[in-house]
């Protein structure tokens, strides 16, 4: 299911053109969550990461790779990839990449936009945890000790003009 739904396209389009926040709320009130699988995970640490771990600057990322629609099962789902960096002195020296499928399943008459809305902006704090959970666990294995990596925020949804 997930790999007919998670294409890697690239979405253009944040909002896909927009819709309105009651196809949006109906969604939300009516979708359930159907499944988070890590699809792939990728951690790269210099030795010298250990002598200066407290100096290095940290810098995190999120992004969402692609969004589908099933009509067949009646599922949407996006595909996440979070990433944490460390640097010193503009040096790379640690990196963990992970990227994650959502998915969710919505009512017949879900409109596709709003799904798809959906799913980008509840997804990517549905399979959050888990990428925390996994750094936090390959931190501990490599000997690391950072503190937790941030929660995330959204940004407020912007209606199309039709919204009323």
């Amino acid at each position: 299911m997930a790999k007919k739904l998670v294409k890697q396209t690239e979405i253009k389009e944040p909002h896909d053109g927009g819709f309105n926040a009651a196809d949006y709320n109906d969604v939300a009130m009516s979708a359930q969550l159907a499944g988070i699988n890590m699809l792939t995970c990728g951690f790269d640490m210099k030795p010298e990461f250990l002598d200066h771990q407290h100096e290095a600057k940290l810098s995190y990322g999120s992004e969402v790779v692609s969004c589908g629609i099933d009509e067949e099962t009646q599922t949407v789902a996006a595909l996440f990839r979070y990433e944490v960096k460390g640097s010193l002195a503009r040096r790379s020296l640690l990196k963990c990449v992970a990227e994650y499928v959502v998915i969710y399943s919505i009512p017949n008459e879900a409109p596709q936009a709003a799904a798809r809305g959906f799913c980008r902006n509840v997804g990517r704090f549905a399979a959050y945890p888990y990428f925390r959970t996994q750094v936090a666990q390959l931190f501990w294995a490599a000997g690391v000790v950072l503190p937790p990596l941030p929660a995330i925020a959204s940004t407020a949804h912007i209606p199309k003009k039709k919204d009323k």
